[in-house]
């Protein structure tokens, strides 16, 4: 009995803290979002959702991911040729690389403001270096490169790159490119 009498009570409550949300704008929905949600409903009702029961893609995606973690991992990497279309091949490296545009924080925060009433305004956040990243646009990498002495350099490329575990085939480089041990 005391069970329910607390339950009423704490949907009472949900409720009442949701209505306020919707008066005092909380929830506010754009003209753009209602209609989208509209869309959705209809594509919904129309086809409904798909039947994913394997979740391949997500497993391959969590292995992707596990192989990446790898801090041994040793990769080639290759730059294009835009004058000829074939690939370069720069060296080994650790990893895959990682975009120029990726962070260890947030891009933004959300910051609760209490100037005139409580609404919730979207801040940029700093990385630890204190540089604003948010926004970039870049197909740069840093890559770990590695020399025949073992040294590792950060490498920053801007060009068009391919890394993978495996050489590409020497037919698809440029000869000049390829050492003899390749």
């Amino acid at each position: 009995m005391k069970m329910k009498k607390t339950m009423k009570i704490a949907a009472l409550l949900l409720c009442t803290v949701m209505m306020t949300c919707l008066m005092t704008g909380c929830y506010e929905r754009t003209e753009e979002t209602q209609y989208t949600d509209e869309l959705k409903k209809q594509i919904s009702d129309m086809y409904g959702f798909p039947d994913v029961s394997n979740f391949f893609e997500y497993s391959q995606l969590k292995e992707i991911y596990e192989m990446r973690d790898n801090p041994n991992l040793i990769c080639y990497w290759y730059t294009k040729n835009d004058m000829t279309g074939k690939w370069i091949y720069q060296g080994t490296c650790i990893g895959y690389g990682i975009p120029y545009s990726a962070s260890i924080t947030a891009p933004e925060s959300p910051q609760e403001a209490y100037a005139q009433g409580s609404h919730t305004n979207i801040l940029p956040l700093a990385e630890p270096n204190g540089l604003y990243t948010d926004g970039l646009s870049t197909s740069a990498t840093w890559i770990l490169t590695t020399d025949a002495s073992g040294n590792i350099t950060p490498t920053y490329v801007e060009s068009e790159i391919t890394i993978s575990q495996t050489k590409m085939e020497a037919r698809l480089c440029e000869d000049w490119s390829i050492p003899s041990n390749y």
